[in-house]
């Protein structure tokens, strides 16, 4: 680090000029009275060197002092080599490798209406005149640059620029201050800013994304809609070409098909009654025999089929037992195998036993994981069956909790629709919660005047329920309706009971067709309304309504348990033999010798293989008999089948047989007559038909899939009132539409998932390069630290200095402070600003504290501007504090009154005496200089 020698002023602040001002000294004390031009002086040396002035002045305040254009500053400062290396030299970054000065200018001009300020600098000793046609003049970026190259670091400067009175009083800062001031000194505070800056930018991003999301959602909403426009659109495409198709097709074919199956029954009528009545009744007494022999060999097959079900299932029984038993010695069986497998294998490539290894292992956390799920669900279900035997709350839905909790704590009273339904026929226990399951969650005021303030809360909180604040009492019916079987304890809403009113209660599809209604549901829940048809079939374990709801709940609940612990048990013996092969592989790698554990348990392993030869035996046998009897129930199953047609085929003819016999033979004659008339009147009308739908096949299909012309009939009037609403969507441009806005919403939706990605890459990036900038930041303080301990030896003091705890966190960042203690004389120890410590002592905590700062790895060096640091001090303390700045090897300018004891100048080498500005004058008187006198020293004698 260089210093000063001298120092040149024209026209700053009221001096017009004064030239070559000696500062070639350790230390120089600036005196004068108040208002003289001390602090003036030393913001000079700031200016020049870069630097921000004291007391919120700039280089601007002190040039339009002077009245002039253009205001100079001039230095000389050493640029000695250290050592003999030349390449030591300060300056040697700006090429001045020769001399052993180098000069620094400073010009401000005015331009404009403002001034501005460059910078320049020559090797040697140059006089302002002869740079004023210079053309290299220098930015105050790039000569601060050059400055912290030489030896100026931001650490330096930051000190030069503190306040006057700052420097004195460094020991009445705060921790947390003396900690900011460590780290802005030595650039990590700047740091640290960055990463602040940084981290909010982050949370901007993220808020940001948040009202991309929001936008997104109301975007699917939109979508959404475009999709139920779409599908409405195809439904009234669909039924208007089904329409189409029956009427023109369909139907045509239909009645063809009826006419031609009639005439040909009648034909084949006609043909059987042509055999002579004479042999009617031994038919009949033969069909009467038939039927009564058909009938007992249908009982005979039915026990049959029994008999072999009863037995097949106790053998199974007797199966699984011996399996269970034969599991955990195939267990053994199996390991011993591996193990011998292992043996032999002993030299295979270890990189093909660690390829296995990782196979094996991802198996079992896959395993594992199929285990986890499933105990999650178990545990569920069992709180479920706790709840419905009333030993806890029923679980709901977190929306669904989180409404009753705000509305309990709101002083609003309500009551959910799950609560106040029962089923009084559990037969219809199933329609009524197809019904109303999707209802389950709508909230029902008591108060119709809380209404506000429900909404309110639910918009808070996003409720996707309804929440209904006029409700009205349920009639009581008794007729086929859905409303007659249940019953509510409550209120409830009007428009629920008005839909439980029309739909009425069937036994079947069929059934339901017959009926007049157009509304109605089975006990099966499926549900026919002016839509169409669809079912509401829900899972008993889902049941939410009613006494008889949850008891059904809870039974389906309990039956489902077994079955999920059995799988439970299963995924754990898989696992465990999954464990076991790992643990092979596991201790191959590591070097075990498997041969050794297939020596040490081979009596183990004999007695598994001994013990499971009768259970293997004992299990094909039983085995053996269940596949005997598989295939001898499913043939007694065809036999029962057959069996029972033939029967029912024998009865059919019996009646046929019956009913043609008491028409008789009159009636015979007057069908065939009839018949006649009937196919010559078929050829006839159905001449146009086409061919290709006469065929037998496509007759097939048609009455296979429309039964007959009535359904088809049915459907048609069905499909003409559906196609008369007015609900329809006719634009086909939906599809268009639809299309499009899906794209879009894709491409929005990838880039807002990229962009949220990349923000979270950058948060856990930010994270981790602070975390590893600790480290930094813990070095400045351990340098700190050393500094002030190095400086307190040299003046007398031991210093110490708290370890500082500093982690990635911002709360103790922010709170973490830097705590110093001094002992002074061999007392007890004292804190920074305690108010134990006498004036003196405070002014030398502070220099301590100052000149810490300075010290870098190479040592201390550079100059220091002190404001007053004798001021309230006694004449021992002035006498401590310069021996301290005399053990220093800092340079020192230090201002100080005149009214100061004279002792103060007692350590400076150098004395400028400042002077006020006449009033009658327009510049300032020089500065004057006093200079110690060198004494020489005596040669020893």
């Amino acid at each position: 680090m260089f210093h000063i020698k001298s120092l040149e002023l024209v026209h700053w602040d009221y001096w017009q000029r004064i030239k070559n001002i000696p500062l070639d000294a350790k230390i120089i004390t600036i005196a004068g009275q108040n208002g003289s031009g001390k602090t003036t002086l030393l913001d000079a040396l700031r200016t020049l060197f870069g630097l921000d002035c004291s007391m919120g002045r700039t280089y601007k305040h002190y040039a339009r002092h002077s009245g002039q254009q253009t205001a100079w500053i001039r230095s000389v400062v050493d640029n000695k080599a250290v050592g003999r290396q030349l390449s030591n030299r300060p300056f040697r970054s700006s090429g001045f490798f020769s001399d052993d000065e180098v000069t620094l200018f400073c010009q401000i001009q005015k331009n404009g209406g403002d001034w501005k300020r460059q910078y320049l600098m020559r090797p040697g000793n140059v006089q302002i005149e002869d740079v004023t046609e210079a053309s290299d003049w220098l930015g105050v970026e790039n000569y601060r640059k050059r400055l912290a190259n030489a030896g100026l670091s931001p650490a330096m400067a930051k000190v030069l620029a503190l306040e006057q009175g700052e420097t004195d009083k460094l020991c009445e800062y705060a921790p947390r201050q003396l900690l900011d001031l460590v780290f802005q000194v030595f650039g990590d505070k700047e740091v640290l800013d960055a990463y602040d800056e940084a981290k909010r930018h982050q949370r901007d991003t993220e808020t940001e994304l948040k009202r991309f999301e929001t936008e997104l959602e109301a975007s699917r909403t939109n979508l959404e809609g475009l999709r139920l426009r779409v599908a409405n659109y195809h439904q009234w495409e669909d039924l208007h070409k089904e329409r189409r198709n029956l009427l023109e097709e369909v139907l045509p074919s239909l009645e063809y098909h009826e006419a031609r199956e009639k005439a040909a029954t009648v034909s084949r009528q006609l043909r059987e009654a042509r055999r002579p009545m004479a042999l009617a009744d031994t038919q009949l007494t033969d069909k009467r025999n038939a039927v009564a022999n058909q009938a007992r060999l249908h009982t005979d097959a039915q026990e049959q089929e029994t008999l072999l079900e009863r037995e097949a299932t106790m053998l199974a029984g007797r199966l699984a037992h011996i399996n269970g038993k034969l599991k955990p010695l195939d267990s053994l069986l199996e390991q011993k195998e591996r193990l011998q497998k292992l043996s032999a294998e002993a030299g295979a490539d270890i990189a093909e036993v660690s390829a296995l290894l990782a196979t094996q292992e991802a198996e079992l956390n896959r395993q594992k994981q199929a285990r986890l799920t499933l105990t999650s669900r178990i545990s569920a279900d069992q709180a479920t069956i706790a709840a419905l035997q009333g030993k806890s709350a029923m679980p709901e839905p977190e929306p669904v909790r989180a409404m009753r909790r705000a509305l309990r704590e709101a002083g609003i009273g309500h009551a959910m629709l799950s609560d106040i339904v029962e089923v009084l026929d559990p037969k219809w226990q199933g329609a009524v919660e197809g019904v109303l399951g999707g209802y389950a969650s709508v909230v029902l005021l008591e108060k119709a005047s809380d209404a506000a303030s429900a909404y309110r809360l639910a918009e808070q909180q996003k409720y996707r329920h309804f929440i209904v604040p006029d409700c009205v009492t349920a009639p009581v019916r008794k007729d086929s309706s859905l409303l007659s079987v249940v019953r509510f304890s409550a209120a409830t809403p009007a428009w629920l009971i008005d839909q439980l009113q029309r739909i009425e209660r069937v036994e079947s599809v069929d059934a339901g067709f017959k009926s007049a209604s157009e509304e109605w549901i089975t006990p099966d829940a499926y549900h026919r309304e002016r839509r169409g048809g669809r079912s509401l079939f829900v899972e008993a374990s889902r049941y939410r309504f009613g006494d008889a709801g949850r008891s059904g709940r809870l039974d389906a609940l309990q039956r489902a348990i077994p079955g999920l612990e059995a799988q439970e048990d299963t995924l754990t013996l898989a696992i465990s033999k999954l464990a076991a092969e790992v643990g092979v592989l596991k201790a191959r790698i590591a070097g075990v010798d498997a041969a050794k554990e297939l020596a040490a348990r081979q009596e183990e392993f004999d007695e598994a293989a001994l013990s499971s030869v009768p259970l293997k035996a004992e299990r094909l046998e039983v085995g053996s008999r269940l596949g005997e009897l598989q295939g001898l129930t499913k043939a007694a199953t065809v036999a029962r089948t057959r069996a029972d047609t033939t029967w029912q085929n024998a009865r059919m003819a019996l009646a046929e047989a019956e009913a043609g016999q008491r028409l008789g033979f009159k009636r015979q004659i007057e069908q065939r007559h009839e018949h006649a008339v009937v196919l010559a009147s078929l050829r006839r009308t159905w001449r146009h038909l086409p061919q290709g739908w006469r065929r037998p096949a496509r007759r097939a299909a048609l009455v296979s899939e429309h039964q007959n012309s009535h359904q088809v009939d049915l459907r048609v009037t069905s499909l003409q009132h559906s196609l008369a609403r007015d609900d329809w969507e006719l634009d086909a441009t939906v599809i268009d539409q639809h299309q499009r806005l899906s794209d879009q919403l894709h491409g929005r939706q990838s880039e807002t998932d990229e962009r949220r990605y990349q923000n979270n890459r950058a948060i856990e990036a930010t994270g981790n390069a602070r975390a590893a900038y600790m480290e930094r930041l813990r070095y400045t303080i351990k340098t700190y630290s050393k500094n002030i301990k190095e400086l307190g030896e040299l003046a007398g003091i031991d210093v110490h200095a708290d370890p500082v705890r500093l982690e990635n966190d911002d709360v103790q960042l922010a709170q973490a402070g830097l705590h110093v203690r001094f002992k002074f004389d061999g007392k007890d120890q004292i804190g920074m600003n305690d108010g134990e410590a006498s004036g003196g002592q405070q002014v030398m905590k502070s220099l301590v504290l100052l000149i810490g700062l300075l010290k870098s790895e190479e040592g201390s060096g550079g100059f220091v501007f002190i404001d007053e640091p004798f001021a309230h001090l006694d004449i021992r303390n002035i006498q401590l504090v310069g021996e301290f700045l005399k053990n220093t090897e800092a340079q020192y300018l230090m201002t100080t009154p005149l009214t100061h004891n004279t002792d103060v100048y007692d350590p400076s080498e150098l004395t400028l005496i400042t002077s006020k500005k006449k009033k009658d004058t327009q510049w300032a008187q020089p500065i004057f200089v006093l200079q110690r006198r060198t004494t020489p020293q005596k040669n020893a004698a």
